[in-house]
């Protein structure tokens, strides 16, 4: 077993709002799994419309959660190609199904607290529709090997989402319910996590935090707050596009960057407009969270953390400063997937990689969770990695609220008996209520 990082020795926040959050969500540990319904029954680099239109067995996947004791479960119900997975009249359903309605229902039958993920400034579908409210580049430069200009907007080829056409369907057809779809393919599956997609190739586009369409995020908020009885509201892609460090450079943001900061502060090359793109995420993250306790003052709300290098990474790139984010959100979710770099089951180098993102996931939190200043509920991998990856994260990264896995479809049979044993041996099934 690996040895047990006591994490208290690290944490600068109030252990009462621990307790609160466990009364909230009526366990000492939480042990949640998630499930991404639009990405299909394969893996997450995949959309798969007609399989959560058609084919999602609500009924069997919360047998199986409890099953194996998990008291928890997350949904994404807002994906990063924008698509609304409950009863909506604010925003774009391709499924026509209420999933979201569905799960809630079937985990009150079980005592299974509902928390869902909703992606914010990533959203493919949005881009599309909306262009003048996605982020602007603010100089030229390449990603991977494609050109960008200095005014373009930010929607590019997805990193590693791909489709496959449902039979008896052409492309032209298709792309007429999927708009943000090119004709463009990659067939080649590689180990590097960027190629490990195959089929139609996606475009994604990450909205600019100071347009109009945060209002469309807060009317989407406030439908699922007000219709179901979710016991937690997470905030996903909460930050800007980590791969460039030139956005958004569009008249809104210079305007307000300007009246901030004043005429003489430089933008992309200044500590000034480092703190102004952290500003403008946590002033989202203020509307996330009145907005939710507006309707309903008990639902918790968090927000999911990059967990990189903090300058040039979480500040520069994406915008998240961790101590203004958890102190207006109630808990923090960091994203604790090493493995997803490389697994031994691939071979002894990529097994390396894994354990060397390990490593330094450890050592980065061991430097950075003081700046938490909320309960913090981390969330690891089971796709991609084998059982004994698995069970490392899990032990390793549970920070005293408990642990998130992540995800149902593409967990292995072994790795769901291995969890069903971690919380009968590990966690307790007293603690689980």
């Amino acid at each position: 077993m690996d040895t047990k990082i006591h994490w208290s020795e690290y944490t600068s926040y109030d252990y009462n709002k621990v307790k609160n959050l466990r009364i909230k969500l009526g366990a000492n540990k939480i042990f949640a799994m998630g499930l991404m319904p639009v990405r299909g029954p394969v893996g997450f680099r995949k959309l798969d419309y007609e399989y959560a239109e058609k084919k999602l067995n609500v009924i069997d996947v919360m047998d199986k959660l409890e099953k194996c004791h998990f008291n928890t479960f997350g949904l994404v119900i807002k994906d990063t190609d924008g698509a609304c997975t409950w009863d909506t009249s604010q925003g774009w359903n391709p499924i026509k199904r209420d999933l979201l309605g569905e799960f809630c229902d079937a985990g009150k039958d079980r005592n299974i607290h509902i928390m869902v993920s909703f992606t914010s400034m990533n959203d493919a579908y949005q881009g599309f529709l909306h262009p003048e409210r996605v982020s602007i580049h603010g100089k030229n430069g390449k990603k991977f090997g494609k050109k960008f200009q200095k005014g373009e907007i930010s929607t590019h080829d997805a990193n590693e989402m791909r489709i496959d056409l449902p039979k008896g369907i052409s492309f032209k057809d298709y792309q007429k319910k999927i708009p943000f779809l090119t004709n463009k393919q990659d067939n080649n599956i590689g180990k590097k996590r960027s190629e490990r997609g195959s089929g139609y190739i996606l475009s994604e586009s990450f909205m600019c935090p100071n347009s109009s369409h945060v209002d469309y995020l807060v009317s989407l908020i406030k439908e699922v707050v007000k219709n179901y009885p979710i016991k937690a509201f997470t905030a996903d892609y909460i930050r800007y596009d980590g791969s460039f460090t030139d956005v958004c450079t569009c008249s809104r943001c210079v305007k307000k960057f300007r009246a901030d900061f004043g005429e003489d502060a430089k933008i992309l090359k200044s500590n000034s407009w480092i703190e102004f793109k952290t500003n403008v995420i946590a002033d989202y993250a203020k509307k996330v969270q009145t907005t939710v306790k507006n309707i309903d003052e008990n639902c918790l709300t968090g927000w999911y953390s990059q967990v990189g290098p903090k300058k040039l990474v979480t500040l520069k790139r994406h915008g998240q400063d961790w101590k203004k984010l958890s102190s207006i959100l109630d808990m923090s979710i960091p994203m604790e997937y090493p493995y997803l770099a490389g697994t031994r089951d691939d071979g002894i180098f990529w097994g390396l990689v894994g354990d060397f993102f390990y490593w330094y996931f450890v050592r980065n939190m061991k430097k950075r969770i003081h700046e938490y200043q909320s309960p913090v509920l981390a969330v690891t991998n089971s796709v991609e990695c084998n059982v004994q990856e698995m069970l490392k994260q899990m032990r390793a990264f549970d920070f005293g609220l408990g642990i998130g896995v992540f995800k149902y479809f593409g967990t292995t049979d072994a790795q769901w008996m291995a969890l069903k044993e971690y919380a009968e041996k590990e966690i307790g099934l007293e603690n689980l209520n």
